[in-house]
């Protein structure tokens, strides 16, 4: 399995995300099979990766220290099988968009989405696919939200056993899901919502795939998207078949 992590900050530069990342960096012992982070600079998508192990590449920390962005993203791969490379190593972007992937996805998605976004995939990996597949449907529908659920509904009905969890990202919010047919602890979400410190000024939302220091962590339930916007706000949508508001 992969770790995904999030964060939506008050500041730009949150004096928590040194501490932050030393943790997540530590899981790449047992996610060995790359790295990578992305933030937003200007509204624009930026991401760095690399196929190496971030606790061996220096890289690592020294991008999350720079990035000048109230929302960051990283993740740690471990690979189900596809070669270790920048283009088969998360975060992916595209336009106003970053996406990272945890889990299998046992549908080809590729054969169920125009040419003008299956074209765009330059690695091997079923991350990839969804992400496309992801974007096509929030196109297609006209919303986030939306699209979001009419991208799930196919995967998670279909015979195919695929579990998986994603985070998503263009900017102005961070959405994070979990399919319903995740079994137990798999390919978990939590969120924490950090308070106002002394040491830490400013209230924050931390998103990760396991607990990192101390608080009050809650779980996201299997089936649920989770919105986090640019002020903090957050808003729970327990997908079923019947039409997201």
């Amino acid at each position: 399995m992969c770790r995904l992590f999030a964060l939506v900050a008050e500041r730009s530069r949150s004096p928590e995300l040194p501490d932050l990342m030393r943790q997540f960096r530590e899981l790449s012992r047992q996610h060995p099979d790359g790295w990578g982070f992305g933030w937003f600079f200007d509204g624009r998508p930026q991401v760095e990766k690399s196929p190496a192990a971030a606790f061996d590449d220096p890289r690592f920390m020294t991008t999350c220290m720079s990035a000048d962005s109230n929302i960051v993203m990283a993740h740690i791969r471990t690979s189900g099988g596809t070669p270790l490379a920048p283009e088969n190593t998360h975060p992916f972007s595209y336009g106003t968009y970053i996406f990272e992937h945890d889990g299998s996805v046992r549908m080809d998605l590729v054969e169920l989405m125009p040419n003008e976004y299956s074209g765009r995939i330059q690695g091997q990996t079923d991350s990839e696919q969804l992400f496309y597949w992801i974007l096509y449907n929030i196109d297609r529908m006209g919303g986030i939200v939306r699209g979001i659920r009419e991208a799930v509904k196919p995967i998670n009905e279909s015979p195919e056993a695929s579990e998986f969890s994603f985070i998503l990202s263009d900017g102005q919010a961070v959405y994070s899901y979990r399919s319903s047919s995740c079994r137990e602890d798999r390919h978990s979400i939590l969120y924490r919502v950090r308070k106002e410190t002394d040491k830490y000024p400013g209230r924050s939302v931390i998103i990760s795939s396991q607990r990192l220091g101390r608080g009050e962590w809650h779980a996201i339930d299997t089936g649920t998207l989770l919105v986090v916007n640019k002020l903090r706000n957050i808003e729970e949508h327990k997908f079923s078949s019947a039409q997201v508001e």
